[in-house]
C-alpha cells in the first residue's frame, strides 16, 4: 500500500485507541487492553462480514484488491462511531454507577445502530467495487492489426481521420 494510505490507516487507529482509551482510563491495565482488543476485533469480524456480503457478483481479483484497504480503514472509524458510547456505560458499570441492566440496553441500543451502519457500508462497499470493475477497461486484439485495443471505446480517443487531420494541421 501506498505510504500515505498507510500513514492515515495508523492515524485512524490511533484516534480510536485513544478515544476509547479516555472512557476507560480508570479501568486497570489489563481491563483496558481487553477491552480495545475485544471493541477491534468485533469491529473486525463485523466488517469483514460486510465486505463479505457486498462481494457477491464483483470480480475476485477487484474484490481482494480492495479487501485490506476497505477493512483497515472501516473498522477504526465504526470503533469511533460506536464504541464510545458503550465503553462509557461499561466504565460506569464497572464503578457500580449503573446497574447491568442499563450497560446491556445500552449494548443492544449501539448494536441496533450498528446494524444499520454496516448495511449502509455493505451498500457502499458493493458501490466502490462496481465502480473500480467499470474503470478497469478489458483488452482484446484487432484482427487485422494485432494490435490490442480497449474493448469499451474510451472518451477522448479520435479516429483515424481525426488524428491525420491532427497531423496535417501540425505539419503547416
Amino acid at each position: 500500500m501506498n505510504i500515505y494510505i498507510t500513514l492515515a490507516i495508523l492515524f485512524v487507529n490511533a484516534i480510536a485507541i485513544t478515544l476509547v482509551y479516555q472512557f476507560i482510563k480508570k479501568l486497570p491495565k489489563m481491563e483496558k487492553i481487553i477491552f480495545i482488543g475485544i471493541s477491534f476485533a468485533i469491529m473486525y469480524v463485523a466488517v469483514s462480514i460486510s465486505y463479505w456480503i457486498s462481494s457477491f457478483g464483483i470480480e475476485e481479483n477487484v474484490n481482494e484488491a480492495l479487501k485490506s484497504f476497505i477493512i483497515y480503514i472501516f473498522v477504526p472509524v465504526n470503533v469511533i462511531i460506536l464504541v464510545p458510547f458503550v465503553a462509557r456505560k461499561y466504565y460506569k458499570w464497572r464503578q457500580n454507577e449503573i446497574d447491568k441492566e442499563s450497560l446491556i440496553k445500552r449494548i443492544i441500543i449501539v448494536s441496533i445502530i450498528g446494524v444499520i451502519i454496516l448495511a449502509v457500508e455493505t451498500i457502499y462497499f458493493k458501490q466502490i467495487k462496481k465502480n473500480i470493475e467499470e474503470m478497469k477497461p478489458t483488452i482484446t486484439l484487432d484482427k487485422e492489426t494485432q494490435n490490442e485495443i480497449p474493448s469499451r471505446p474510451m472518451e477522448n480517443t479520435l479516429t483515424n481521420e481525426e488524428a491525420q487531420k491532427r497531423e496535417e494541421y501540425n505539419r503547416a
